[in-house]
């Protein structure tokens, strides 16, 4: 084993009116930033919190083993150093003198229960497929071993031992992702509902939640008791919860901070006006926009007539006359920045390979083009989901003669839908937790994973992925997924649209956030000039 401090762990990795919100927050320090997040979030629970939102609100209060940094590089948080041994699979964590804000000390025993409550099979989250590179972790999930055979363990309070299945180059990046965040355990043993309550909510990150509205606001102050509170200039931050059209007349009123990504959208109408006032920030994301078919409802059944519907799209037009964002075509699922795309897995509005492709679609299952009549894409309900979905509708129908119809339902209703795969079409996102292309394959590796919900699988496609869990060979390693994703795509479970690009607007006050390309945002370091 070896001791090393972060620079050599970088080595190692390689790679209208006022709202009611607003008055709130008048209460509170001239240093409060205010932020819009849109909606009520799904869960404040680290182990749960699946949707970018939910995950951006967790990372504010919470914090992990490692931290991703000012430079988007990882950085040691709650962990003071880490040893790893030759083999890449042994990580011994040393955990630095830290506090839960209701004064217990940080322990490593704390992570373990997390962990481990993570992967019991009678605890229901979506995110337990990321704590799978631990020794024994997915067999525990399905009930198949004992959580006791898992791969972590407390030596001592502040000493944390993980064993891993393969060398995984990328451990430090991904225990990053909020499913590694520890709970205190004796708050979670004593209420299962603590995540739900101001009054019981227990947390260990650069701030703490104090009141919280629901549907409206939440407000969360800075965290005195953070090993690292020094950094920390923010007094609070006060998260907003209204539609992207009220958050941009907010700002421009002056009541907010910071609008657009990653948290919200910045209305299309805005943003050329907002180029050529020069106010607008755009930065790549790690980020891909596609459609999620159920591959177990007609007429999507067969892979032919998924193929069609994904050729008949006109992306480029999409992204310039639509979303107006930079935003890139998207022919793969992996953004191209990951470098595993050497060539498009197939051609942006290929008309002609859309209509043969519908036709043996059509053979393959005895249809007539006239019995397409229920076609149905849901999608969330705001604008750039609409748009998108408008234009989607059009193309289609140009390309085959056949009505879509959209049917857009609330965040809640449409995530709700989407778990329950209760669609024939659905718009769907991933953005990347941290910037490796297994992030995205794995997604789609087995069919009851909680985030493909697509009822697709493919052998060979989950024998590539764990293929590439056993080189440390980085070139043979993307060749090996490069295969992967060139499966996914030959069947077209889903359908890429476009990358994505995020766009935001702040105030020349508001300094130092954080927004990395993976779609995170963080204030850990933002400072606010006093108003």
């Amino acid at each position: 084993m070896r001791r090393l401090i972060i620079g050599l762990i970088l080595s190692v990795i390689g790679f209208g009116c006022q709202s009611s919100s607003s008055q709130s927050a008048t209460k509170h320090s001239v240093r409060s930033a205010k932020v819009n997040i849109g909606a009520e979030p799904q869960t404040l629970d680290p182990r749960k919190a699946r949707d970018l939102n939910a995950q951006a609100i967790v990372r504010m209060l919470f914090e992990g083993l490692v931290r991703i940094d000012q430079n988007e590089k990882p950085e040691l948080a709650a962990a003071e150093s880490v040893e790893i041994s030759e083999d890449l699979k042994t990580y011994t964590f040393h955990l630095r003198a830290s506090k839960w804000t209701n004064g217990d000390p940080l322990k490593a025993s704390d992570f373990v229960y997390s962990w481990k409550r993570v992967l019991s099979p009678d605890f229901l989250t979506d995110t337990a497929f990321h704590l799978y590179v631990i020794k024994n972790a997915k067999a525990a999930k399905e009930g198949k071993t004992s959580l006791d055979e898992v791969g972590v363990r407390a030596i001592d309070e502040q000493t944390l031992v993980v064993e891993l299945e393969n060398p995984t180059p990328y451990f430090l990046n991904l225990v990053t992702v909020p499913a590694f965040f520890p709970v205190n355990q004796s708050v979670d043993e004593a209420n299962l509902t603590w995540s739900q309550n101001v009054a019981t909510y227990v947390s260990n990150g650069p701030f703490q939640l104090v009141d919280w509205k629901h549907q409206d606001y939440l407000h969360l102050d800075k965290n005195e008791r953070y090993w690292d509170q020094a950094s920390v200039k923010l007094a609070s931050l006060e998260l907003l919860m209204v539609h992207s059209e009220t958050e941009f007349n907010l700002f421009q009123m002056g009541q907010l901070d910071w609008a657009g990504s990653p948290l919200s959208t910045v209305p299309v109408d805005a943003i050329k006006s907002l180029k050529s006032q020069n106010l607008l920030k755009a930065k790549e994301s790690l980020g891909t926009y596609f459609i999620r078919l159920n591959t177990k409802k007609h007429p999507f059944q067969h892979s032919s007539m998924r193929k069609a519907f994904a050729f008949a799209i006109n992306r480029q037009e999409i992204v310039e006359h639509v979303t107006q964002g930079g935003q890139r075509p998207a022919t793969g699922l992996v953004p191209t920045s990951l470098q595993l795309q050497t060539a498009p897995y197939f051609q942006d509005a290929d008309i002609l390979a859309a209509k043969n492709s519908y036709a043996e679609g059509l053979a393959a299952q005895n249809l007539k083009n006239d019995e397409l009549f229920e076609l149905t894409l849901l999608c969330p309900a705001n604008e750039r989901s609409h748009l998108v979905g408008q234009a989607l509708q059009q193309q289609w129908f140009d390309a085959f003669g056949i009505r879509v119809k959209l049917e857009s339902v609330e965040i809640k209703v449409y995530l709700d839908r989407v778990a329950k795969q209760d669609f024939q079409m659905a718009i769907g996102a991933w953005n990347a937790d941290f910037a490796d292309p297994i992030n995205f394959l794995e997604v789609f590796k087995y069919k009851n994973s909680g985030s493909n919900n697509t009822h697709w699988e493919n052998s060979r496609f989950a024998e590539l992925l764990d293929q590439s869990y056993l080189t440390t060979d980085r070139s043979q390693r993307l060749d090996i997924l490069r295969q992967s994703e060139q499966i996914l795509m030959d069947e077209m479970p889903i359908i890429p649209v476009f990358y994505y690009s995020m766009l935001y607007v702040h105030k020349p006050a508001l300094q130092d956030v954080v927004v990395t390309s993976m779609g995170q945002i963080d204030f850990k370091w933002a400072s606010l000039n006093e108003r």
